[in-house]
């Protein structure tokens, strides 16, 4: 309607508020004025919808994690724990990693906007941290730095994924500064102006907004390709696609 421009849906797990960023309202005279909606947002989980002729930015689409999939993620790790009778504590951190990889990977920029997953995400890491625990029998955390759950495996951690923003405690940051080189296992962007933080899943994973650019870029140079391909009247090979294959 003309006052409310929102049109919201749920589709494959997604919530989506579609909102106009301009509104057609009819004037006291009966004459149709374009308004412009409330102010546009551009940030991660809201993507710019165009009109495909004009390129015009006609609306944005919020995005958060329907309430369905966040139970069903919250299941999926009450199951792994319920299940982890005697199994190894590398078994169980590879669960974790696998659910929460499925997760991110599916949903990518719409988990940010969605704060009941997020909370549900540092909830059930520190579930599965206290059932590793549990296996020793102890919870002292001077036993259990971080740095046991989410070192590699090469170096004798548990190599757990991490996707709430989980804090270097201040105790472990002494021995960087006993060091010249300071911080080497943080790459550029991944430190914090007040505190270090162990380096988020969702940094490593493209949103979708930037692979459907990507993929539209794609297509357009296949377009030429192939229409260079026609006009010398020969096929496209393999070795004509290489360079946009895999980027």
């Amino acid at each position: 309607s003309a006052d409310n421009p929102n049109l919201l849906f749920d589709m494959n797990g997604f919530e989506v508020r579609i909102q106009a960023t301009k509104v057609v309202r009819k004037g006291l005279n009966g004459a149709l004025d374009a308004a412009a909606a409330s102010t546009t947002t551009y940030k991660d989980g809201v993507w710019n919808l165009q009109n495909e002729t004009t390129k015009e930015m006609t609306a944005q689409a919020h995005l958060r994690v329907e309430e369905e999939a966040v139970r069903a993620f919250d299941n999926r790790i009450r199951q792994i724990l319920m299940s982890s009778g005697a199994t190894t504590f590398t078994k169980i951190a590879n669960k974790w990693n696998t659910s929460l990889i499925g997760l991110m990977t599916y949903y990518r920029e719409a988990v940010l906007n969605t704060q009941e997953l997020l909370d549900l995400l540092v909830k059930n890491e520190n579930k599965i941290q206290t059932r590793i625990k549990i296996g020793l029998n102890s919870k002292m955390p001077s036993r259990f730095p971080p740095v046991v759950f989410y070192c590699p495996k090469e170096l004798g951690g548990l190599g757990m994924l991490s996707a709430g923003h989980v804090l270097i405690p201040q105790s472990d940051l002494r021995y960087s500064k006993q060091t010249d080189t300071g911080v080497t296992h943080f790459r550029a962007g991944l430190s914090h102006d007040e505190d270090q933080l162990i380096p988020t899943l969702f940094r490593y994973i493209q949103p979708w907004e930037s692979e459907f650019i990507d993929s539209q870029r794609v297509w357009a140079e296949y377009a030429l390709k192939r229409q260079e391909a026609n006009a010398q009247n020969r096929r496209l090979t393999l070795e004509d696609l290489e360079d946009s294959l895999d980027r």
